[in-house]
């Protein structure tokens, strides 16, 4: 877990240097928000098909049962043309042309988001005017405003609303001047009531984007609060790296998966006469010591190594998927660029000494840890500023 933390921090460091681009929604960009909104757009982009297919079907059947009982309104020479082959050819038509514009680049993304639900809305309308006699059919036109909450963006909906008014105005307008047709009584109340629908329905998808606005806002806030308390309770906040906490929990969580064969050692770092450095320059100045020794311990951070400050002066090294020398490669690289760093107001030269040790199938974390502490001992009795590695 402290593992995956650390990473997430790097990629939240590497972002503040760079202004992330805006989406069509508004939203900083993210490669798995668009893969889900594409995804659920081919859907939708499916069921315009699924519906279409199905309409062609139902109006097939539903001539066979009329003409069978004898129920046809009009010839079938005239009811194929009417209710089938126009309808139909429309719908396919209006299909084709907007999976042309939902695949193109040429389109914005903006305009692509609503390519599916217009399409929908195309089919809706040309479903009323074919069936007109029906009342209830009329109110499928609210469909896919509805539908538009997905995106959580006012704007998309509040054009998609303009469309769909503008689409049932055209429809009313076809059933009216239709020559053949012949209206119901109640037609213009119906109608009026699909042009009151619409609005109403619009303030309540406005409520409805509000409202989730609003709680994904909570949610978002609720989350970079509890990360940063995650971050605060796992990482010092002196140096930036990993501390006692987060460096047992990431050593439990790779001993707990460990095999036999893995490589897992630890490295235990302690700066050489630190108390002098504090009491003959100051705390401030030791603490300019260790964020140095920290940035340095970034540096060579990485999938295969990750750094912590266990405390005070004393820090750690894990190392997974590196051999002894690899390991003693890396350590040895830091041990000779800390030692040549210099530090404003000190006038001595600063090194560490290291012990570096191997896990032992079945050690705990604290007996890997105090083993990894001794050979630092040892480095440190020895005479200091030196790298041992445990027998």
């Amino acid at each position: 877990m402290a593992d995956m933390i650390e990473e997430e921090i790097k990629v939240v460091k590497k972002k503040k240097k760079k202004k992330q681009p805006v989406n069509q929604l508004g939203a900083l960009d993210d490669s798995n928000y668009y893969s889900i909104i594409k995804n659920w757009q081919k859907g939708i982009m499916r069921v315009n098909l699924y519906l279409i297919i199905m309409m062609l079907g139902v109006e097939i059947a539903f001539m066979i049962a009329l003409d069978a009982t004898g129920e046809i309104s009009v010839p079938i020479p005239q009811y194929i043309p009417r209710y089938i082959l126009r309808p139909s050819l429309i719908n396919f038509v209006v299909f084709a042309l907007s999976s042309l514009a939902f695949r193109t680049d040429k389109v914005r993304n903006g305009l692509k988001s609503m390519v599916p639900l217009v399409c929908l809305t195309v089919i809706l309308a040309n479903m009323i005017i074919v069936h007109y006699t029906f009342p209830a059919i009329y109110m499928t036109i609210i469909v896919p405003l509805f539908i538009s909450t997905i995106y959580g963006d006012v704007r998309i909906s509040r054009a998609l609303f303009f469309v769909l008014m503008g689409t049932y105005a055209v429809t009313m307008i076809c059933i009216v001047t239709t020559p053949y047709a012949v209206l119901p009584h109640a037609f213009v109340y119906n109608a009026i009531i699909g042009f009151i629908a619409l609005p109403l329905s619009y303030l309540v998808v406005r409520s409805i984007v509000s409202y989730e606005k609003q709680k994904e806002k909570l949610v978002v806030d609720q989350t970079l609060v509890n990360r940063r308390l995650q971050k605060e309770m796992l990482y010092d906040g002196l140096t930036g790296v990993l501390n006692h906490t987060g460096m047992f929990q990431y050593l439990e969580e790779k001993i707990k998966d460990h095999v036999a064969g893995d490589q897992l050692r630890m490295a235990i770092l302690d700066i050489d006469y630190f108390k002098n450095v504090n009491d003959d320059f100051g705390h401030e100045a030791g603490n300019r010591v260790l964020v140095k020794l920290g940035e340095l311990l970034n540096k060579q951070s990485g999938e295969d190594v990750h750094v912590a400050r266990y405390g005070g002066e004393e820090f750690a090294m894990i190392f997974t998927n590196l051999s002894v020398s690899e390991s003693m490669k890396v350590l040895k690289r830091l041990h000779k660029e800390f030692s040549e760093q210099t530090y404003e107001g000190i006038d001595r030269k600063i090194t560490f000494s290291a012990g570096l040790a191997d896990y032992k199938e079945g050690d705990s974390s604290t007996a890997f840890f105090e083993r990894a502490d001794k050979t630092l001992y040892k480095a440190k009795n020895d005479g200091r500023n030196r790298i041992i590695i445990a027998a």
